[in-house]
């Protein structure tokens, strides 16, 4: 039995070259159109879906409930996203969705402040832009606030304004003096003359950002299918962390945008945060059932190994399968 798994194993992590007529089609919802998605783009044009038998077309969809709903209900069988507190929400009420994979395991935010407020001492006081309550925007926002040593329930005012366009609107207009900004809009806010007080990521914040999700009854049923997915996608990753000029040349396409300087900018921050091996986050997931608990005690019952399945990525990355990509370059 022992070695009859460990020959499946093998099979998995080698598949044959496959003939387009042989390849399963597969959609892949996408939540939105943000920072670090562009890895599965990447993924696509390099061919890797196609060499492992899938012939990947992406669906944008509106937005993280959208997706989580097209999910559950069995339309798409794997989407990008699944990682927030509506997703685990579900998950433990009973929903079949669960993360195979977290390739932005933190909220990629920065605060950028106008010059009147020169270090974090300066920002008591200080009005702060999110799109609205409860968002990502907002928690990150708190998150750094009070990494920087204050209190963002009293210390500042923390404001809804809307997408990001709208935050740098307001910025630009005094009506703020601060903002979350992602990238690569970051690079727009300092030719603004705007600067960067912080840095979410590199301040320590663990989130399921980007993920890969799917359900239990996939996972039965075609565990071959998630496995050469998750098996191109971690080809894809290695391909975009290590090739530049194509990658940039790549996001250009993916968020139809000529300036180089604006896709560098994007290429330079998800580079630095996506992971060689995007195994679920565990502590990602855990601060968000902490952040449910607090309105839901139940939650804190919760094992975090419910809502993750990180036994694709081992595979991937036991077998050398994830080291041998980076070897080659």
């Amino acid at each position: 039995m022992k070695h009859a798994a460990a020959g499946l194993l093998i099979c998995l992590l080698c598949p044959p070259s496959l003939p387009a007529q042989s390849q399963k089609p597969l959609l892949l919802g996408l939540a939105s159109i943000s920072g670090g998605i562009e890895t599965l783009y990447v993924t696509k044009k390099i061919g890797a879906f196609k060499r492992n038998g899938l012939d990947v077309e992406f669906l944008l969809l509106q937005g993280g409930s959208q997706a989580l709903q097209v999910l559950l209900s069995g339309e798409i069988k794997l989407i990008s996203g699944g990682g927030g507190t509506a997703a685990q929400r579900a998950r433990f009420k009973g929903a079949g969705n669960v993360l195979v994979a977290t390739y932005t395991p933190t909220m990629p935010y920065s605060l950028y402040v106008n010059g009147k407020i020169p270090d974090a001492k300066r920002l008591k006081g200080a009005k702060i832009a999110i799109s609205r309550f409860g968002s990502s925007s907002d928690f990150a926002a708190r998150f750094m606030v009070t990494r920087l040593g204050l209190d963002p329930a009293k210390d500042v005012t923390i404001m809804q304004i809307g997408n990001q366009r709208e935050r740098m609107s307001a910025l630009l207009s005094g009506s703020v003096d601060g903002s979350v900004v992602d990238a690569p809009n970051t690079l727009i806010a300092r030719q603004q003359g705007f600067f960067e007080l912080a840095d979410a990521s590199k301040l320590g914040l663990t989130y399921p950002h980007n993920n890969i999700a799917t359900t239990d009854r996939f996972i039965r049923e075609e565990a071959q299918t998630v496995f050469g997915f998750l098996r191109a996608f971690v080809e894809g990753i290695a391909f975009y962390r290590t090739h530049k000029a194509e990658s940039i040349q790549m996001i250009k396409e993916f968020l139809r945008v000529s300036d180089n300087a604006i896709a560098e900018e994007a290429y330079d921050y998800y580079s630095r945060i996506t992971p060689a091996k995007p195994y679920p986050s565990a502590e990602g997931v855990r601060g968000v059932l902490e952040e449910i608990a607090v309105s839901e005690p139940a939650v804190k019952t919760a094992k975090v190994e419910q809502f993750i399945d990180g036994s694709f990525i081992a595979k991937l990355d036991q077998s050398g399968f994830i080291d041998g990509l980076y070897k080659k370059k």
